[in-house]
């Protein structure tokens, strides 16, 4: 495949390169048409001048001699070896010929002695330059001189300006189309590495190549400034993820601690209720720390490796199979159609636990009497999981924010949670560049996860993170 077999023709038009071209070549074809039109008027005005010079001095010398005399010096003419250019013929004032090797007076020829382009009488593709003039005596006085290789000499000229500014205009606009490609496969290259930049991978740069032209130098300062950004974000990244692990075990430390003395104390004091309060905390912190450091792991870890094509259908059945009693016993409607069969390609365990936490989510924030829907729509290449509740939903103003960490909206304050569970979703979603939207039921809400490659393109968390402060808009993609 041509290495520019990817580049549409509306791409290429609107390129740089290929305007530069293009108005190279019109500068190029205007100054050369130019030049051609200078030269061509030019040297046919001299050429012509000099043609008409000689038939108008051949005019005035005959019209001079005495009239007895001319027939003669025709005649004389007409037998000059050798034999001389120029045409003279002598008419009766009728328009008779008397002498000469006009054979006939041209075709609209001014008898004013000035020259005139006029057709030659005997041949209708011969061109004459030609004067006439009547004398004193009544008769008529031609004179004329062929114009064919000066005529041949301007159509030279024209074919030599088609032969050399036609191929000229034509390799600019080769050149220019060529410039084009050359540009927009670079700047494609260029922003296939932004997007994986975008999509988290860090450790990208730009490509510089050994010219050191402008561009090189641009894409120099840019991975400079990479390498920075990439050294603070890895260490912002891991602050928290450092004082996640670092806590995990002091605090299962203080659990045992508190475990021991709740055992000594007894359940039922008043010292046992507070200590077993205490534990509650220890284990809500301990949650967070271990949804942190799954996050961190999910973000760090990008276990390609581990993809393998596996049933998604089964996936939600047993998905199902698990919440369905748990929303039945919340008082809660659990509808789930059998599924048809969608083969995917990904990392199945970390799959289920992104649409585990969708549906616990529903499940958890949606009061009895109300429905929560899991379902598999789409078609087998594109399957779409869909989680529906009818709860509270997410106000427009909390659709960009419910996938960063910690955040709780406002109808979910009251309810249990670390403020994780969308935010490791989102991670997932990430990981195999899936997409997933969230819209409104109303009531309630829903998520929909499109299941296949490139869904929703290369946004990450980061990317979600960085427009949570932008306006609020419709439903995400990530």
């Amino acid at each position: 495949m041509p290495r520019y077999a990817g580049l549409r023709a509306v791409e290429l038009i609107r390129s740089r390169g290929f305007r530069w071209g293009t108005t190279f070549a019109a500068i190029l074809g205007g100054s050369l048409l130019a030049m051609f039109v200078l030269m061509f008027w030019r040297s046919s005005y001299l050429l012509f001048d000099a043609l008409d010079r000689s038939v108008t001095e051949q005019v005035e010398l005959l019209a001079a001699r005495p009239p007895d005399m001319l027939v003669f010096m025709i005649s004389s003419r007409m037998n000059h070896r050798p034999a001389v250019v120029t045409q003279v013929g002598l008419f009766t004032p009728d328009g008779i010929s008397i002498v000469g090797d006009v054979p006939a007076i041209p075709v609209g020829l001014d008898l004013n002695g000035s020259v005139q382009a006029v057709q030659a009488p005997a041949s209708p593709t011969s061109q004459w330059r030609a004067a006439g003039r009547r004398l004193a005596d009544g008769r008529l006085l031609i004179v004329a001189r062929e114009a064919d290789e000066i005529l041949e000499v301007r159509a030279d000229l024209i074919r030599g300006a088609a032969a050399g500014i036609v191929p000229a205009i034509l390799l600019s606009l080769v050149g220019g189309v060529l410039v084009g490609i050359a540009t927009e496969r670079r700047l494609r290259h260029i922003s296939a590495v932004a997007e994986r930049v975008i999509a988290g991978e860090l450790g990208e740069r730009l490509p510089c190549s050994s010219g050191d032209d402008e561009l090189d130098r641009l894409c120099a300062i840019v991975n400079r400034m990479l390498e920075r950004f990439e050294d603070v974000a890895t260490a912002l990244k891991g602050v928290g993820d450092n004082i996640a692990h670092d806590l995990r075990t002091p605090l299962t430390s203080v659990r045992a601690r508190l475990e021991r003395s709740l055992r000594m104390v007894g359940p039922g004091s008043a010292a046992g209720a507070s200590i077993a309060e205490s534990i509650t905390g220890v284990d809500r912190a301990l949650s967070i720390v271990s949804a942190l450091l799954r996050v961190a792991e999910i973000r760090h870890a990008r276990r390609h490796k581990a993809f393998v094509p596996f049933d998604l259908g089964e996936v939600l059945s047993e998905t199902a199979e698990t919440f369905r009693p748990v929303a039945e016993e919340k008082g809660l409607a659990f509808r789930f159609p059998p599924p048809c069969r969608a083969m995917i390609i990904g990392d199945r365990d970390i799959l289920v636990e992104a649409i585990v936490n969708l549906v616990d989510n529903a499940i958890k924030f949606t009061p009895p009497p109300g429905v929560v829907g899991l379902y598999l729509e789409g078609t087998g290449e594109h399957p779409i999981v869909q989680v529906i509740d009818s709860g509270p939903g997410i106000a427009p103003a909390e659709r960009r924010d419910v996938f960063r960490r910690f955040f709780r909206s406002d109808a979910s304050r009251t309810a249990s949670g670390s403020g994780l569970g969308l935010s490791l979703v989102a991670e997932i979603v990430a990981l195999h560049r899936f997409s997933i939207t969230l819209g409104d039921e109303r009531p309630g809400c829903r998520f929909e996860l499109r299941c296949w490659p490139g869904a929703g393109g290369p946004d990450t968390l980061d990317r979600v993170e960085a427009r949570s402060n932008e306006a609020h808009g419709p439903p995400l993609h990530i």
